[in-house]
């Protein structure tokens, strides 16, 4: 009984990998052939015909006409039906909620943006939430298309083994249950996970993940934290909580506490929360800088977005304070640079849309900091798609779940 159930478990895994790969083939590229197909993944012509078959059944492949002949019949050619089949992504962030409808080719066909309310609580941020997802649901339910599930990406330590977030100091939460709130409101999959890890994922499978498969991904928004990918898979921890690259103690004397009660932390230093309030501080006995005027003599409202304004306007104060955060986020990319050996650094958040102010002194500070042979080859550069980065990753989840037939 044993050996059956092996070989039957075996035969089911052979099967799903062989799909896999004539899917992979046909995705990557464009017009291509049953023969061609079984020549390249080295499959007998009638296994590729029984999965493409399978695949069209599927909705994943379609035949798009006829190719040149090479001396026989003009071949069927097959095309990926990515347009078919899409996903919602959701950015469950601070200040909105940003959700998209996108097929499996990355096109996005639908934006929805809705403020979040932080301080309303996190039920009614799951009722907005769930409004979000029901009217991209209702846009993308017809006749010819189909959603296969929603991801998200949201801020917070991520325990892998219960499924919640443990711990959310952006949000002010402790052991909330996205799912218990959402799934029954939905008949799909949802998937969630920390928005640096989803950040990296969806550069992982529509960025730079076709030229590096180890690269980091750092997001410094409100927040900080790293996205690890190492030979091509996310780097979790056994509960999931690797990545809290922002709660890394950079100054052991500091008096800036973080928001996880610990003083001198990254996230305290360089994060745009912690340039904000260093802004508003110094305003407070400096009235003669650009920012006075940007915030309309109120310095409460302040922001990292301004700081860098000002800063590239090349106003002494903002240039100080953003320059030494910087230098503070260059120092921790330094230590990770030093302890994983990435072919490449991708910085994405609101802080990073700053532009050269950001990478030419983080590149400085790196290149001052780590090993030389480590610093001379990696590449830094910015998250592919910009403030798309965590929802783009949030359609990742499913997308990668869906192309490797696991649901």
């Amino acid at each position: 009984m044993k050996n059956n159930f092996d070989q039957t478990g075996n035969s089911h895994y052979i099967n799903r990998i062989n799909k896999v790969n004539v899917l992979e083939l046909i995705r990557f590229h464009e017009g291509i052939s049953r023969a061609e197909i079984a020549k390249r993944s080295r499959l007998s012509p009638p296994t590729v015909s029984r999965i493409v078959e399978n695949l069209i059944e599927d909705s994943f492949v379609s035949e798009m006409g006829v190719g040149q002949s090479r001396g026989g019949r003009r071949p069927t050619m097959l095309h990926f039906a990515g347009e078919k089949n899409l996903i919602i992504g959701i950015d469950l962030g601070t200040t909105h909620i940003y959700g998209i409808l996108s097929d499996l080719n990355a096109r996005v066909i639908k934006e929805i943006c809705v403020p979040t309310n932080v301080d309303e609580g996190f039920n009614r941020i799951m009722d907005r939430t769930s409004g979000v997802i029901e009217k991209l649901l209702n846009e993308g339910q017809t006749k010819k298309t189909r959603i296969l599930g929603a991801g998200m990406a949201v801020a917070g330590l991520i325990n892998k083994k219960r499924n919640i977030v443990e711990f959310s100091p952006d949000f002010h939460w402790h052991n909330a249950d996205v799912l218990k709130e959402l799934t029954p409101r939905f008949d799909l999959p949802i998937i969630f996970d920390n928005v640096t890890r989803v950040m990296a994922i969806g550069e992982l499978f529509y960025g730079i993940g076709n030229k590096y498969r180890h690269f980091i991904c750092v997001n410094v928004g409100y927040g900080i934290g790293a996205g690890i990918i190492i030979n091509g898979s996310p780097l979790e921890g056994p509960l999931g909580l690797a990545g809290e690259f922002g709660h890394v103690t950079l100054d052991r004397k500091s008096e800036i506490q973080c928001d996880c009660g610990n003083f001198g932390c990254l996230e305290a230093l360089a994060s745009g929360n912690a340039i904000a309030k260093k802004a508003q501080k110094a305003l407070a006995h400096e009235t003669k800088s650009v920012l006075f005027e940007m915030c309309g003599g109120d310095v409460s409202k302040v922001t990292a977005e301004m700081v860098a304004q000002a800063a590239s306007q090349g106003d002494s104060l903002a240039w100080w304070i953003f320059d030494e955060a910087m230098d503070y986020l260059g120092v921790g990319i330094a230590g990770l640079i030093n302890l994983f050996n990435p072919e490449a650094v991708v910085i994405g958040g609101g802080v990073a849309q700053a532009g050269d102010i950001v990478f030419e002194k983080v590149r400085k500070t790196v290149n001052a900091r780590t090993l030389k042979k480590a610093a001379s080859e990696v590449v830094i550069q910015p998250a592919t798609f910009g403030l798309m980065a965590a929802v783009m990753g949030a359609v990742s989840l499913i997308s990668d779940k869906v192309l490797n037939f696991e649901f």
